[in-house]
């Protein structure tokens, strides 16, 4: 390891094995004449949908809410073929309409004031607590709202991906309700960036397992349906899994086990996994994803450009529809990382 630290320059991750010591290099997978036949760039996806066999009577998971690029996929989806689409998320569904007192404060500072002027709450971390709650049940509302908007039938659940006990029982009751589930998307994911040495266990096993723990917790529950589970399984991972990236090595790690459990599955099962390791996505003006101000400054210092919020969930459609079915990863990124 002291030796690997002590090069000068060189792949930013490498692999030591028997054979010696290799890096990792990515190559351009292009999709071929086939996808000249799609949607393309500026299409919507409908062409890609239809290619899959996604119809208003197809059944798609989603784990990691109605929240961040995961909701930003469901509604490309939706707009693509109007499937029936379940989200599994940690965040308690809103019961009910907002609060109007609440709900007149537009973003983070004015809710806290709201909140901290109203009483109740024991110290700033429980306003800050219950500020996060209610803006991400916001966005959920906004989600479904949109996703029916878009012709798609949906439900929510809250629960944890961690929880293998509730993903089986919500997978089995989604099954049974429907008689089929035709695709999943893990797309569940925390970070908590901080350089190693600042690094709680709680904080790694959170991230972890997340992502890697919530994924086998999914992949057991569909070995247990009748018809074998799914036609085809799509996990999000990370740029940061490929190439490192200061202060996450938590995330980093449970995104490259998140790929090797992948395609540990597609061997066992034979059916279709794919992993994409996005690069950083751009907010819109609903869904944030995992870049807030701090973090976009620091990508647009290193000349990082952050993936279309529009453009990603197409190029996930595309790669779907017209990649290569044999490729167990693929990386998306919007520029060199």
């Amino acid at each position: 390891m002291v030796e690997e630290l002590s090069r000068a320059g060189g792949a930013p991750v490498v692999v030591r094995d028997a054979d010696g010591r290799h890096g990792w290099e990515p190559v351009e997978a292009p999709f071929g004449l086939t996808a000249v036949t799609g949607a393309g760039p500026a299409g919507d996806g409908s062409a890609e949908a239809a290619a899959l066999g996604l119809d208003r009577d197809s059944v798609v998971l989603l784990t990691g809410g109605a929240r961040g690029i995961t909701a930003a996929f469901a509604v490309a989806l939706a707009r693509a073929s109007r499937c029936r689409l379940e989200l599994l998320g940690r965040t308690p569904a809103p019961t009910g309409p907002e609060d109007p007192v609440t709900a007149a404060a537009g973003d983070r500072a004015a809710l806290r004031r709201v909140l901290a002027a109203r009483g109740g709450y024991g110290s700033p971390a429980e306003i800050d607590r219950a500020a996060e709650l209610l803006l991400a049940q916001r966005e959920i509302a906004a989600t479904l709202a949109a996703l029916e908007a878009a012709g798609s039938r949906v439900r929510y659940r809250s629960v944890d991906c961690r929880d293998s006990a509730a993903v089986l029982q919500a997978v089995k009751e989604i099954h049974a309700d429907h008689g089929r589930i035709d695709g999943v998307v893990h797309a569940a994911g925390v970070i908590d960036d901080r350089l190693i040495a600042e690094k709680s266990v709680e904080s790694f096993e959170r991230v972890y397992g997340t992502k890697v723990a919530g994924a086998a917790a999914l992949l057991s529950a569909l070995d247990q349906l009748p018809d074998g589970g799914t036609s085809f399984v799509v996990l999000f991972g990370s740029v940061s899994a490929v190439f490192g990236n200061r202060g996450q090595a938590d995330y980093a790690a449970a995104n490259d086990a998140l790929e090797n459990l992948g395609e540990q599955w597609r061997a066992r099962t034979g059916r279709r996994v794919l992993t994409v390791h996005w690069g950083p996505w751009a907010p819109d003006g609903l869904h944030s994803g995992m870049v807030g101000p701090e973090l976009a400054r620091e990508y647009a210092r290193r000349g990082i450009a952050l993936i279309d919020p529009e453009e990603g969930p197409l190029a996930l459609l595309r790669e779907l529809a017209w990649g290569d079915p044999a490729a167990g990863a693929v990386v998306h990124t919007a520029s060199e990382w």
